[in-house]
């Protein structure tokens, strides 16, 4: 019985990758940023899902998720930061939760080790839906388009029987 639920949501999901297998040598204290912006159509319950792999197998990393302004006042060290979501990893899989459309930076930091680390990062953003744009203008614009069309019609239709009623009733 709940396994439907499960199956309906599933069948309703995508996914996009961002990156594959990305190699990244993050000395001591000092950090890696993937950027990447989330569209309204890819929104509805997003979340980052990856597999760091970390070298040497000792080390842990520290996974920060931003939203774009908040990163850029951190980088430069002015202003509040809301960190939107904190995560300190080894070796493995994960799952950050994204709380909606926006511009992000996702921060892979170094600060907790003594030894530089060597992170192979694996990184999709998954959500709800099909993903695929609902734009309505082009919709719009192909009704307002038939609607004008139609429009012209009657009035050129008009126009003839017209012209033919008001000839039939002069020569009678």
């Amino acid at each position: 019985m709940f396994a439907i639920p499960l199956v309906v949501q599933l069948l309703n999901a995508g996914s996009i990758s961002l990156l594959n297998q990305e190699q990244m040598e993050i000395p001591v204290a000092q950090y890696r940023t993937v950027r990447f912006a989330l569209p309204p159509h890819l929104s509805d319950r997003a979340s980052l899902r990856g597999i760091v792999s970390i070298s040497p197998d000792t080390a842990s990393i520290e996974l920060i998720l931003l939203h774009i302004d908040d990163y850029m006042r951190w980088r430069g060290s002015t202003g509040t930061v809301d960190t939107l979501k904190y995560l300190s990893i080894s070796s493995g899989p994960f799952e950050i939760e994204i709380p909606g459309l926006g511009s992000y930076a996702l921060v892979v930091s170094n600060r907790g080790n003594y030894r530089p680390a060597s992170v192979i990062l694996d990184l999709d953003i998954f959500f709800a839906g099909s993903g695929k744009t609902g734009d309505p203008l082009p919709s719009a614009l192909r009704l307002a388009l038939f609607l004008m069309m139609a429009g012209t019609a009657a009035i050129a239709v008009g126009s003839v029987l017209s012209k033919n009623f008001h000839r039939r009733k002069r020569i009678t």
